[in-house]
């Protein structure tokens, strides 16, 4: 039998450490937003009730994303391109100033950045 090949623990420690606070950041957004739903939606009237559990999904998605890229499964990177995209795309249509947008990019930047160096060795 062959035994799956396990990277060094050099290469994936900073993704480790990058994928351990998005999960944080995004269960802590996540609850704030589920916390103060009438308070969002009064701010942005374009998204209905709807479409802000919409946009509250995508932060548990990558949530979701992320613990599956802990364990560096290759499908995990749609699931967070998925979720990253859909929320842009919900802060656009909903008119939202420009900093949760760069703020999503700059978590999708910072993962694939640090997964670089375990590319090899998703499943």
């Amino acid at each position: 039998m062959d035994k799956p090949i396990k990277p060094p623990f050099g290469k994936v420690i900073a993704l480790h450490i990058v994928l351990t606070l998005t999960i944080l950041v995004n269960i802590f957004t996540a609850s704030n937003a589920v916390r103060n739903i009438d308070v969002f939606i009064n701010t942005y009237p374009v998204l209905n009730s709807s479409l802000a559990y919409v946009y509250i999904g995508c932060s548990l998605l990558m949530v979701i994303a992320c613990f599956y890229l802990w364990q560096l499964k290759k499908f995990a990177l749609y699931i967070l391109f998925f979720s990253v995209f859909t929320a842009i795309g919900l802060d656009i249509f909903a008119g939202m100033p420009a900093q949760p947008i760069f703020a999503a990019l700059a978590q999708l930047v910072l993962i694939m950045m640090c997964l670089i160096p375990a590319w090899k060795f998703l499943k």
